[in-house]
C-alpha cells in the first residue's frame, strides 16, 4: 500500500510522500486492516503513520528520537537502530552522560579528526579519553606510573583546563 498522508501538527508539516520510510507493516489478517509505519523527515524529525483499525482512519503521530528508537526496539529493527542512533552499549556496561565545555575551535578540530576516522565526535572523544587513561597508568611500558600534569586556571578566570597560568 502506498501511504499518502499529510498533516500539519504544531505548525510543522509531516508528509509521508516527502519523508523517508524507515520501517513498518500492513496487516490485513482478521476483521480489520491496519498498518504502522515509521518515517523520518528530511530535517530529521520522526513520525508514526498509523492507518486502519475499526474506524478505518489514519493519523500521524510526531515522535521524539527516543520514542522512535523505542518503537524500533519493540519491533526488533536492530540494524536500523544502529544505523540511525549508533551502536548501543553492550548489556552490563554502564554509561554516564557528561557535559563538557570547550572552545569552538577545539571542537572543530576534534570533529575533523573524528570524521577522518569515520567516527562520531562522541566516539572519537571517548577513544581519546580511553587512550589517555591507559597511558596515565603506565608510561609506554616502563611500568612507572605517569600522571598528567595539573592544568592551572586561565589568568583572571575561575575556569580550569584551557591553558596553564602564565601562558
Amino acid at each position: 500500500m502506498a501511504n499518502k498522508c499529510k498533516r500539519i501538527i504544531d505548525g510543522k508539516t509531516y508528509n509521508t510522500e516527502t519523508a523517508t520510510h524507515l520501517a513498518g507493516w500492513d496487516d490485513d489478517d482478521g476483521p480489520f486492516q491496519w498498518g504502522h509505519h515509521l518515517y523520518q523527515t528530511r530535517f530529521g524529525a520522526f513520525f508514526l503513520y498509523a492507518w486502519g483499525g475499526p474506524e478505518e482512519g489514519e493519523e500521524i503521530l510526531p515522535y521524539t528520537p527516543e520514542q522512535a528508537r523505542k518503537w524500533l526496539e519493540k519491533y526488533q529493527y536492530v540494524d536500523l537502530i544502529e544505523k540511525l542512533f549508533g551502536k548501543m552499549p553492550e548489556a552490563g556496561s554502564g554509561e554516564t552522560k557528561f557535559t563538557l565545555r570547550m572552545p569552538d575551535s577545539l571542537r572543530d578540530r576534534l570533529a575533523d579528526r573524528a570524521k577522518a576516522n569515520n567516527q562520531s565526535l562522541n566516539a572519537w572523544i571517548v577513544r581519546c579519553l580511553e587512550s589517555c587513561a591507559a597511558e596515565s597508568v603506565s608510561d609506554a611500558g616502563s611500568g612507572e606510573p605517569r600522571d598528567i600534569p595539573p592544568m592551572g586556571g586561565m589568568v583572571g578566570s575561575n575556569r580550569t583546563g584551557w591553558r596553564t597560568r602564565g601562558t
